[in-house]
């Protein structure tokens, strides 16, 4: 493998992407460079045609890596990636630097993804699948992260929006109200279709309603934190989207807190969106995206809310340990799974071996050495590097902290 790709450690360049809700300072920050001065929202690494990764083999030769992956899928992914997840790479690479919110979007699952991009069956409203993979997508928080991410119980969205006064908020509120709390599925999904269908002519009303409504709650004061904290989500998204009626979201949605060091795994079916904070995330190699609202891209809301899915939830991924400096996170998503090397000193560790196909190595902290097959190459932090199928064992020297990605199983999902 090695010989045939004239390395086993190919380092890579890597595009940011510069979307409105994007902070200033934080991947600038990382990787220790002045900031550009325009939001810079996310550092991708990968084979996404849109924004593909490069990297540099044995000989000195960039190449952009969608299509050295298109060019020698064998002998970059492994045989055994290829007989599952064909020619491509099934996983993306982000950095996520998050100053405002992401719109709020809900993924489909393999199959609709499939038949819908094929064809076979109706897509409802003018959506049309873009590609026919899934996007499952986990993130861990390298800063402290805000998020929305999935329903809240019925009666919790209920008794939220009861704090707010107002006959439009109360129209929402109203399936709620008495719901069945061992199943509330229905109710959820109903008040969340109310929410996203707002007649056209009144949107800016609701918005305006919620936004007043959340700023006499606040004034009051005496909430519970989380209470409050919903309740200033309102607000917040009112002062970027102030027509949209999903500034109502924070109060039907579950409001997510994550520390430093903890992750959050979003399936296909579950509403979400970023608020606040920074993260590594790796995600299937997918542009299926379904927008409901806090956006200025175009919505699907029809097709949607066939693929919303109230039982859907969010949640945190176990941390499986791998060895003393390693552990890993591997959800319930074929495409990818993710572990992270915490280097104490500059004595060399062994990483984990077996993980399958080709893993992609970011450092997030310090300098990291990596070693593999008589290769070196120095990592620091905002880098990264591709290791090709077949290649190891990989060692590193700090001291770091480094994230490997890599495919999350060779067996038929």
């Amino acid at each position: 493998m090695s010989e045939s790709l004239g390395g086993a450690i190919l380092p890579m360049a890597n595009p940011i992407r510069g979307y409105d809700w994007g902070a200033i300072e934080t991947l600038a920050r990382l990787q220790g460079r002045a900031p550009s001065g325009a939001p810079e929202a996310e550092l991708w690494m990968g084979a996404h045609p849109s924004a593909p990764s490069t990297v540099v083999d044995g000989a000195g030769t960039t190449h952009r890596l969608d299509e050295l992956v298109a060019r020698r899928p064998r002998d970059l992914l492994g045989p055994d990636v290829v007989a599952v997840h064909g020619p491509r790479l099934p996983y993306l690479l982000k950095v996520l630097a998050v100053a405002g919110p992401l719109s709020l979007q809900v993924h489909p699952d393999r199959d609709r993804a499939r038949h819908g991009f094929a064809g076979e069956v109706r897509v409802l409203g003018e959506h049309r699948y873009v590609d026919p993979f899934p996007k499952p997508e986990m993130l861990y928080a390298l800063e402290p992260v805000e998020a929305l991410c999935g329903f809240r119980p019925a009666a919790d969205a209920a008794r939220l929006l009861g704090l707010l006064d107002g006959p439009r908020l109360a129209t929402i509120a109203e399936p709620l109200l008495g719901a069945d709390t061992a199943d509330d599925t229905a109710a959820l999904e109903k008040a969340f279709e109310i929410l996203v269908t707002w007649p056209d002519d009144d949107r800016a009303d609701l918005a305006i309603e919620a936004a007043d409504e959340a700023a006499t709650v606040l004034a009051a004061q005496g909430l519970p934190d989380a209470d409050s904290a919903a309740v200033a989500w309102v607000s917040r998204l009112a002062e970027f989207f102030p027509k949209d009626p999903l500034v109502v979201a924070p109060l039907i949605l579950d409001l997510v807190r994550l520390r430093p060091g903890e992750t959050l795994f979003v399936p296909a079916g579950a509403p979400h969106s970023y608020l606040a904070g920074s993260g590594v995330e790796i995600m299937g190699n997918s542009d299926n995206v379904l927008r409901a609202g806090l956006t200025h891209k175009p919505i699907a809301v029809e097709e949607l809310l066939h693929v919303v899915d109230g039982r859907s939830r969010p949640h945190r991924t176990p941390e499986i340990p791998l060895a003393e400096c390693e552990v890993a996170w591997r959800p319930e998503a074929p495409e990818f799974q993710l572990t992270r090397l915490r280097l104490r000193d500059a004595a060399p560790v062994e990483a984990h071996p077996g993980l399958a196909g080709p893993q992609i190595v970011l450092a997030t902290a310090g300098t990291v050495e990596l070693r593999c097959d008589g290769a070196t190459h120095v990592l620091r932090a905002g880098e990264s590097a591709l290791v090709p199928a077949g290649c190891g064992p990989l060692v590193l020297a700090g001291p770091g902290e480094v994230f490997r990605a890599a495919v999350g199983s060779t067996a038929l999902p």
